[in-house]
């Protein structure tokens, strides 16, 4: 997995894998301004299941590499305003690298939202693209419970 840097909206720097080592962690990936309805809906439905339990983290990551430097910071304010406080730590904007994470989620379709599961050592479990879909989601959920009853 390609090292993931950017600033979450506390402030604080965050380096991914690292800032979530020995926590089963989804990142979700969202390209386009209209991938924030699935990467939304995914978050929203992880965050009821799992986001109480202490050995689960979950990163929203906006791709924004592509955005003009000019209106960049408008759009990151933007998103911020529409970002519960208590989410702000978990949601990190990421202003390079694109090519790359492409390439990791093997990007095809702009508008999805794109996931991966990683476990507590930082290794790709699992990688999902889309909507929470019904099918989707029980899959995703079923393999979050079984990774997190195991240690």
């Amino acid at each position: 997995m390609p090292k993931i840097e950017g600033e979450n909206f506390v402030g604080q720097k965050v380096l991914l894998p690292d800032a979530a080592a020995g926590k089963l962690v989804v990142l979700i990936f969202g390209f386009t301004k209209s991938s924030k309805v699935p990467t939304s809906a995914w978050a929203d439905k992880l965050y009821a299941d799992f986001g109480t339990r202490p050995e689960f983290a979950l990163y929203q990551l906006p791709v924004l590499e592509d955005v003009p430097r000019l209106v960049r910071g408008m759009v990151i304010s933007g998103i911020k305003k529409g970002v519960a406080e208590n989410k702000r730590d978990h949601f990190v904007p990421i202003l390079q690298g694109e090519a790359e994470l492409k390439k990791f989620v093997h990007y095809h379709e702009p508008d999805d939202a794109y996931l991966v599961v990683l476990g507590r050592r930082g290794d790709t479990l699992t990688q999902i693209h889309g909507g929470p879909d019904d099918a989707n989601y029980a899959r995703l959920r079923a393999e979050l419970e079984s990774a997190l009853t195991q240690k």
